[in-house]
């Protein structure tokens, strides 16, 4: 027997691994060989040192504690990829705007193209402020017919569109409440 293999087989000895045989040929080298002998006399002492030691037990509460902190830590990543991922979507968002305003400023950088753009957009700007200006007199006219002469709604639709003209303002109400209720809610949640 070797002494390289002699230091596997007295790990295996003092673990009880070693059938009769195999016992008597570690004896035989253990007499012959000082060098192991002492590494043999060394394992023995530091196995039952062991033994004699009491078994180390953690705390009850320790896999609570880690299992919070892999949840916290799992939280952080989510809102550290969260972060980035917003990072990235503004950073692109900024690029394209700032592609869009060079494009712009070089396309009226030319006279016949700024004409041109000028003039559409301020017709675009006229027909926008004129289609406000339609549906606010439109939403006025609404408004005051429902507060000073109701009972005309009521003869032009037998009383029913005007409960059901409430009821869709309430719904809508309702329903514009509680989308800003979650919207806010999740944000508190993704971002602490």
């Amino acid at each position: 027997m070797q002494c390289s293999e002699s230091s596997e087989w007295m790990s295996l000895h003092l673990d009880g691994l070693l059938d009769q045989e195999q016992a008597l040929r570690l004896e035989a080298h253990l007499a012959a060989c000082e060098a192991c002998r002492q590494e043999w006399e060394a394992m023995r002492w530091l196995s039952s040192f062991l033994k004699a030691e009491p078994v180390a037990a953690p705390k009850p509460d320790f896999t609570a504690r880690i299992a919070l902190r892999l949840r916290q830590r799992e939280a952080r990543r989510r809102r550290l990829h969260s972060s980035i991922g917003v990072l990235i979507g503004s950073v692109g968002l900024w690029a394209l705007a700032g592609a869009a305003v060079l494009l712009l400023f070089t396309m009226l950088w030319q006279p016949p193209i700024r004409v041109v753009l000028l003039e559409a957009g301020l017709a675009l700007i006229n027909d926008v402020l004129s289609t406000l200006a339609v549906l606010g007199q439109a939403l006025y006219a609404a408004a005051y017919a429902l507060a000073v002469r109701p009972a005309l709604w009521a003869q032009a639709f037998d009383g029913k569109a005007w409960l059901l003209l409430l009821g869709y303002a309430f719904l809508a109400l309702g329903l514009t409440a509680l989308w800003m209720r979650i919207v806010f809610q999740r944000r508190r949640y993704v971002f602490p």
